[in-house]
């Protein structure tokens, strides 16, 4: 069986701040897919030429979005380092998949980013804005283990892809969170004090989730269904994966 192809959006400036970057393409490969990389943090791209062959695409984390996109103040103090070049960069490449017809999946910054490019509104600092019990933000070293739970919606890509609603263990490694989100979106998946977590297009194939399946995959089984769902989705395959431990 041909394996599906899936570009992964990146940016080589963050990648030194990355520690468990590798695991996102082994993750990937592991999975069944061939997966590749496109730079969108150092210049405009074509994005239609790089594209035009692939089964998928990944957009992942990094730096905060730009708060200009949700109307927010750009000089807020807690708003971290931006990258406008890679903003524009991915939210062509997500418009692109969702025109053409292949599964899109949308990761931490990446679901905000999205989110916020259609319409919707991020929390700039939810430690500020949102506080709660939940710990959202974990160093880069423990992204590889849990932080919280997350309540997946039956009936959903996501549960599809797990193979199961409910309850998961998941990672987290982010200070914004989506407010409110755009039309065309609904949500997926909540952790316990109600933020969402994850969300799909209702007429796309375009799914967002907070936390890093791409990361902790080889440990959490949850993590590596949900991969599995995705790689399969990108090969027009309905995932085989029956529920098991999480």
């Amino acid at each position: 069986m041909v394996k599906p192809v899936i570009a992964v959006t990146l940016s080589s400036r963050e990648l030194a701040d990355m520690v468990f970057w590798r695991r996102m393409f082994d993750g990937l490969q592991e999975c069944g897919a061939i997966a590749f990389a496109v730079d969108c943090g150092t210049a405009p791209l074509n994005v239609a030429g790089l594209l035009e062959h692939v089964d998928g695409l990944l957009v992942s984390g990094g730096v905060d979005v730009d708060p200009a996109l949700y109307g927010e103040d750009p000089h807020d103090p807690m708003v971290g380092p931006t990258n406008p070049i890679r903003d524009d960069n991915e939210i062509a490449a997500v418009e692109y998949a969702c025109r053409a017809g292949f599964p899109a999946l949308a990761i931490c910054r990446g679901a905000q980013l999205v989110n916020a490019a259609r319409g919707g509104t991020l929390y700039v600092d939810l430690p500020r804005d949102r506080p709660s019990d939940v710990s959202h933000r974990r160093t880069e070293e423990e992204l590889a283990t849990t932080a919280h739970n997350v309540d997946v919606e039956a009936g959903s890509r996501l549960a599809e892809w797990l193979g199961d609603s409910g309850r998961f263990a998941v990672n987290s490694q982010h200070h914004q969170g989506i407010r409110t989100l755009a039309p065309g979106l609904v949500a997926t998946a909540f952790a316990d004090d109600g933020l969402i977590e994850a969300y799909e297009a209702t007429e796309q194939p375009l799914s967002a989730i907070q936390w890093h399946p791409e990361i902790d995959w080889p440990d959490n089984k949850a993590s590596r269904r949900l991969l599995e769902g995705f790689v399969g989705s990108c090969q027009g395959l309905q995932p085989c994966h029956a529920a098991s431990a999480r």
